[in-house]
Order: structure tokens, then C-alpha cells, then sequence
């Protein structure tokens, strides 16, 4: 049972609940509904940019992602919330699971946010959800702990989450986190998070980067992170092609391999053309192996065996 004075945290191993007694806060900021303008308020001594790695430095790097969704009755099909809760605490993710103010457990979770679902009005927002990086200077207790204040800080310490932080198995190269909000405030039934409001994603990313930031400070690590792109920050580097973690093993095995290029489709080949674009270095058999795999095979009638050649002539 969660007592009912503050905010606190209990429990043991990957499950952990928070009622009742705020966390401390390690230097970051609250967003704070203003009265009258219903906007969040964020303190802006942690706004820092991201700090230049020493030159040689090579080892992990954190960086900045936060994506910001949302889930409605009339945007999405009934319990599609529950839904999404299933799949962010499916057991081959081996998540870490956190929740305030709702059922830490996955299926009393669901069951609990359907439950909600249902006595929600028919344009109602159900949710709000926030998959943020999770810096890798960090160990898996620092990352549940940032991850737990900052979203008492988004929720103000009275609206329902639940957070699953994947850090393990298939993404121990890259810890991330899905929190999901419940923006109703159990005794009011009013929004407290604001999340709907204009400018609400804004400042959320603020938030989320001065959290990062005062956990790393507070770790002594030099690395920062920023929301902020490159052209606000008036760096002229051109942007990069994501290429993906599967994308590593076979950038290896191509090192010695001759340079062919080659177009990945015939779309790619008539915007290469189009725009001038060099097309990509590939092994001389990609495009063909790609071709066999992409195009389906056309049954053609009669027979296509080749006929047999002519006897030669008498000399």
C-alpha cells in the first residue's frame, strides 16, 4: 500500500513504484503551469550546449532523442493504450519497470489504463508518450533514477506513469526508456502535465536535456547533450545518412572489397540521376543479390526452356 503522505519511492529488484514524497532533484526544473497562461515555467540555469569532446577522446558519447506522442479515442482504435503497454514491457525486452500513482506490474497496468480508458469522454487523450536515449556514461541505477524524476517532474508529482527503460540484452549498446503518462489527476480529474498545450513539446525537450545534463554534472562527466540542432547552433556540417547498428558488421567486411557503384533500387537510381548525387559504393554482387531477392517471380505460360541448336551443316 502507498502511504499518503509525499511522494516515495519502494519496492525491489526491476519493479518500483513512487507515491507520496518528491524525489530529490538534482539541480534540474520543474514545468510549472503559470496562472493564467497554463504554460510551463523552466529554470534555465542548466540550458547549457553541448560541450566539444577533447580531441583523440575516443568511448561512448551521449546523445540527445526524445520523441513525444500521443494516444486519443478518436485518433486510435479502442485500448490501443493497453496495447502499447504490452509491447514496451514484453518480456524478451527485459525492461526495468517504474510507475507512480498506477500498477507497476504489466498486466495490472493494462488492465488498470483500460479500466481508465473506458471512463474517459469520446474525444478524450488517453496517454502521452515520451521514448527518450538514455545516456551510457550513466549505470543502470543512475538511468532508472533520472528517469523516475523526470517524470515526477513532468506529472508534477500527481499524475499516473509508467516507465520501461530497455537496457539489457539486445539493447545494452542502446538504453532508452518509454514513459507513459497518464495526465489526469487522481482526486481532480484535471490535466496537470499540459502536454496537449502549445509549445508543451518544447519544453518537455528542455526539461529532459537538463535532466541529462545535471546527472551527468552530478556524475563528473564532461559529456553534455542539447536539443538544439546544428543550424540553430550555427554548425555548417551536412547531415548524415542514419545508417543502424546492423549496418556496422557489413561496413567491415566491405573495407577490401573493389568500389562498384551500384543503385539500391530503381527509385534511388532516378533520384541519383535527377539530383547528380554520386551513387553508393556497393560489392559488385549486392545490386544483382538485392534484384533476385526484391522482384517477385512472374509466371510466364508455355515453354521457356531455350530451343535446341541446329545440327551443322555437311561439309
Amino acid at each position: 500500500m502507498c502511504a499518503r503522505a509525499g511522494y516515495r519511492a519502494f519496492g525491489s529488484g526491476s519493479k518500483m513504484c513512487f507515491c507520496k514524497q518528491k524525489p530529490p532533484w538534482q539541480g534540474g526544473a520543474a514545468p510549472v503551469a503559470s496562472p493564467g497562461k497554463r504554460r510551463f515555467s523552466v529554470d534555465k540555469r542548466l540550458s547549457v550546449l553541448c560541450l566539444p569532446r577533447p580531441r583523440g577522446q575516443t568511448g561512448r558519447v551521449a546523445i540527445y532523442s526524445l520523441h513525444l506522442r500521443s494516444i486519443g479515442k478518436t485518433t486510435h482504435a479502442p485500448r490501443t493504450a493497453g496495447a502499447h503497454i504490452r509491447y514496451i514491457t514484453r518480456p524478451e525486452a527485459r525492461a526495468d519497470l517504474l510507475a507512480g500513482r498506477m500498477p507497476p506490474e504489466r498486466n495490472a497496468a493494462r488492465r488498470w489504463l483500460d479500466r481508465e480508458e473506458r471512463q474517459d469522454r469520446k474525444n478524450a487523450r488517453v496517454i502521452d508518450k515520451i521514448t527518450a536515449a538514455l545516456p551510457r556514461e550513466l549505470d543502470p541505477l543512475q538511468r532508472r533514477m533520472l528517469v523516475a524524476v523526470f517524470a515526477e517532474r513532468v506529472t508534477q508529482g500527481r499524475a499516473a506513469w509508467l516507465a520501461a527503460i530497455h537496457q539489457s540484452g539486445a539493447d545494452a549498446h542502446n538504453p532508452h526508456a518509454h514513459i507513459v503518462i497518464r495526465d489526469r489527476d487522481p482526486e481532480t480529474g484535471k490535466r496537470v502535465a499540459l502536454l496537449s498545450e502549445k509549445g508543451a513539446c518544447r519544453s518537455i525537450r528542455l526539461l529532459w536535456e537538463q535532466a541529462v545534463n545535471a546527472a551527468l554534472e552530478a556524475l563528473g562527466s564532461p559529456q553534455r547533450v542539447t536539443r538544439l540542432s546544428h543550424a540553430a547552433r550555427g554548425i555548417q556540417t551536412l547531415p548524415q545518412r542514419h545508417r543502424g547498428p546492423q549496418r556496422q558488421g557489413d561496413e567491415r567486411k566491405e573495407e577490401n572489397r573493389p568500389d562498384v557503384s551500384a543503385p539500391a533500387s530503381t527509385v534511388g537510381l532516378a533520384f541519383e540521376t535527377a539530383s547528380g548525387k554520386t551513387p553508393q559504393t556497393r560489392h559488385p554482387g549486392a545490386w544483382s543479390a538485392l534484384s533476385s531477392r526484391s522482384t517477385p517471380a512472374i509466371p510466364v505460360r508455355g515453354d521457356t526452356r531455350p530451343s535446341p541448336a541446329p545440327p551443322p551443316a555437311p561439309s
